[in-house]
């Protein structure tokens, strides 16, 4: 079945996200094409569908069976928790794309809320400068984060470190998994680095009509139709649906909460915040950094209705856009009926990302 034209313009932009560099000061990707034989026994299979960007792993942490089983019984375990009772999945629930159970923010071990919206889980192999404020420049920095977050975790990686070594499972797995005898932050970043780069989202009805295996709706089509004239495209770009970049997108004017500026200081990057992923978007709900909006409606509605602040470093080009095609109320309805294209029922369901207790 060929493809419609308005599907190759999603094609065109994946060359580009597929050649992102990370931070200089980061280890150098592998960049793996799928149809590379793949000869070590030990190598964890991952298969992408042919529609995605090409593999990008760390060189110093390649793929193996070992690492990616550790990183999961880690990702699940209370233990990396100051009080052993919080584990990284209690607030990533796969059946909401590892978003935290519809809450608006997480609570902590120590019953304290956070101040932003749990973030999805899919396709980080692809993400660069991670969180809403990018403070992590790879998932093995960000591995730690959490734990080590008062809000979180709230626990010291050394106490952390203890307890693992102190564990006679754990001491065999990172055995088995990379050679050594004691457990460190960097075997502990890097086991969670190996699962979380094995959460791939790419089976969505979205992609099967990218394929040519099937079609979209009248609805769905015009739903797609409309959110290109809409600019929506502009930042969520490409087969990975973002733009691996920062966007103040006018929702205050005096920023409570100043975003890529917490980590680069800089005032230009004030109230700027990662594009999300539009993928698996109907079930990652409250919407934005900080969970403002209980509904796609409520989003939409938000990028139609005239209320979009402009704050002094609003994303000019993106947002103007946006603001001058208004929609009927058919055809919010259309754009629903395409979001709900995104989701991908496989990744939901996959049982390579459940718990192993």
């Amino acid at each position: 079945m060929p493809k419609t034209s308005s599907q190759i313009v999603f094609l065109s932009f994946v060359v580009l996200l597929s050649c992102l560099s990370s931070c200089k000061d980061t280890p150098p990707d592998i960049i793996i094409k799928k149809e590379e034989p793949v000869n070590n026994s030990d190598t964890f299979q991952l298969k992408i569908s042919s529609e995605m960007p090409e593999m990008r792993v760390p060189a110093d942490n390649p793929l193996t069976k070992e690492g990616v089983s550790l990183g999961k019984f880690l990702f699940f375990d209370p233990i990396l928790s100051g009080n052993n009772k919080q584990a990284c999945g209690d607030c990533h629930n796969q059946g909401d794309a590892f978003t935290d159970n519809k809450k608006q923010f997480s609570e902590g071990i120590r019953a304290k809320l956070g101040t932003r919206n749990s973030m999805p889980i899919f396709n980080l192999m692809w993400a660069d400068h991670l969180f809403w404020d990018g403070r992590a420049a790879t998932l093995r920095e960000l591995a730690t984060m959490p734990i080590e977050n008062p809000l979180e975790m709230d626990a010291r990686i050394p106490d952390v470190l203890l307890k693992l070594n102190a564990s006679s499972l754990y001491k065999s797995k990172f055995k088995s998994a990379f050679g050594v005898d004691t457990i460190t932050k960097e075997t502990l970043s890097k086991a969670l680095e190996q699962f979380l780069l094995t959460i791939i989202s790419d089976n969505s009805k979205f992609d099967r009509v990218n394929m040519g295996l099937e079609k979209f709706t009248a609805s769905e089509q015009r739903g797609f139709d409309d959110m290109k004239i809409k600019g929506c495209f502009a930042c969520h770009k490409g087969t990975l649906l973002h733009d691996n970049s920062f966007h103040n997108i006018g929702l205050e004017y005096t920023f409570t909460d100043i975003g890529l500026a917490n980590f680069t200081k800089k005032n230009s990057d004030m109230g700027k915040f990662k594009t999300a992923s539009l993928r698996n978007i109907a079930q990652s709900a409250p919407y934005m950094h900080d969970g403002r909006f209980a509904t796609l409606m409520e989003v939409i509605d938000f990028y139609d209705n005239d209320v979009v602040i402009n704050s002094p470093n609003i994303s000019l080009t993106e947002m103007s856009v946006i603001r001058r095609n208004k929609l009927s109320a058919e055809q919010k309805k259309d754009i629903i009926a395409f979001l709900n294209t995104l989701t991908d029922s496989k990744y939901l369901q996959n049982t390579n990302y459940k718990t192993p207790f």
